[in-house]
């Protein structure tokens, strides 16, 4: 497990910084040890207008429901990390949650936990083109998080 605990700047997102959240490896599969469903995953991930076209459908599913989701947002911040756990694929669990990424790179993972308009914010970063930041329920301080067999596993 390698620590990180850079702080970044981004004064584009009204936020001032950000702080790296470590994320441990277990059970990576490549090769001939890759099952048919990471192999897949690889596959739909690697299809650059395959995947172009699912995550401008997604933005635009997404930006259609930040609109009617920004009160319920300030009222009930974890009825939208439901909702955008949901459009990942992934499920919430009391204390974390989870969200596949099968044929993603663990190198290419990236998380950061920030503040942004006084919410707390996990930004996942896969690659350079996939950036979702991910509500945080208040109060939460310590985050482990966990890629094993492509699946990424977040408690608190």
């Amino acid at each position: 497990m390698s620590e990180r605990f850079n702080i970044l700047h981004y004064a584009g997102d009204n936020m001032e910084e950000w702080q790296d959240v470590p994320i441990e490896v277990e059970n990576a599969s490549e090769g001939l040890d890759a099952s048919p469903s990471e192999i897949h995953a690889s596959f739909e991930i690697s299809s650059d207008h395959l995947g172009e076209v699912r995550d401008r459908h997604k933005m635009m599913l997404v930006t259609a429901g930040e609109l009617p989701e920004s009160q319920i947002a300030e009222i009930a911040p974890e009825r939208r990390l439901d909702w955008i756990v949901r459009e990942l694929n992934g499920r919430t669990h009391k204390d974390g949650f989870t969200i596949p990424l099968h044929g993603a790179e663990a190198s290419l993972v990236d998380l950061s936990k920030g503040e942004m308009d006084g919410h707390s914010i996990l930004r996942l970063k896969v690659g350079a083109e996939f950036i979702r930041n991910i509500p945080l329920p208040n109060g939460i301080e310590q985050i482990e998080a966990r890629l094993n067999g492509g699946v990424l596993d977040l408690r608190w």
